[in-house]
């Protein structure tokens, strides 16, 4: 796997992001690259501020955080404020939790048209471009699973739709804070593959260096909230970069060391 050309302009472009609660600092003077296409992981431990990270590309922080420093997404300069999405989104994000990301009560077809809709499509042709962005993450079965309430898919199932809904917004960039979360290795797959399909820059967020190697070209490692590695994947795998990094690698390696959770 190769990155875009270096030549390109930027799909996302953030400088000194900085992300703070209280006297607390969360995300510490980030500076972060995407070109258009590429497919980066953003990898660090628990706590280690990846999943604010994410919230504050996104637009998803919740009140109370202060957000400070500077984000252009597609060329568009974004204000990095905490609960403040823009009436057309730069970036769309795929949550760690599908089940709340998507409305219980809702069938899938209602809710995977919406994007389609707002671009200026007919109920019938939404209807038709919904059933083919889910055989292109993996069903087989399309209308099916457009009838069908969340809480009738199973988790992997969930995550693919999400997907399939954030590609439908026609954005630079993705972000997707841990697909694949407490999903088995089969679905992990699914998962993986259904990523693999979107256009957008990706920026996966992950504890789990094997799943970041699977997908990505280029690692970013943070650490108590600080970018402390830039690597390419095969450099990671091959033992460069900071203690942290290292520590990261090793653990997966190293089958009795306590794996990292979420962040």
């Amino acid at each position: 796997m190769t990155s875009p050309p270096s030549d390109l302009p930027p799909a996302l472009a953030a400088r000194g992001l900085t992300v703070r609660v209280g006297g607390t600092v969360l995300v510490d003077g980030l500076d972060l690259d995407l070109a258009p296409g590429e497919r980066v992981a953003l990898l660090g431990a628990s706590g280690s501020g990846k999943s604010v990270t994410a919230a504050a590309l996104t637009g998803s922080l919740p009140p109370g955080l202060v957000v400070t420093g500077s984000l252009v997404v597609g060329g568009e300069v974004v204000v990095p404020a905490p609960g403040r999405r823009r009436s057309a989104p730069r970036t769309a994000l795929v949550p760690q939790d599908s089940l709340f990301a998507l409305n219980p009560l809702v069938p899938v077809g209602r809710q995977l048209t919406r994007p389609w809709r707002r671009r200026g499509l007919d109920a019938h042709t939404a209807r038709s471009r919904a059933a083919a962005s889910l055989v292109s993450v993996g069903f087989t079965d399309a209308e099916a699973v457009l009838r069908r309430l969340p809480a009738e898919l199973s988790g992997g199932q969930r995550q693919r739709v999400c997907i399939a809904m954030a590609a439908a917004c026609d954005v630079p960039v993705l972000v997707a804070d841990e697909p694949t979360t407490a999903l088995d290795t089969v679905t992990q797959r699914q998962v993986l593959d259904a990523l693999r399909t979107v256009p957008a820059a990706l920026l996966l967020i992950t504890h789990d260096v094997a799943v970041a190697a699977e997908l990505c070209a280029r690692v970013l490692v943070v650490h108590r909230g600080l970018l402390v590695d830039d690597l390419a994947t095969d450099a990671l795998l091959a033992g460069a970069g900071g203690p942290e990094t290292r520590r990261l690698v090793g653990a997966v390696a190293d089958p009795s060391a306590p794996r990292t959770g979420a962040a």
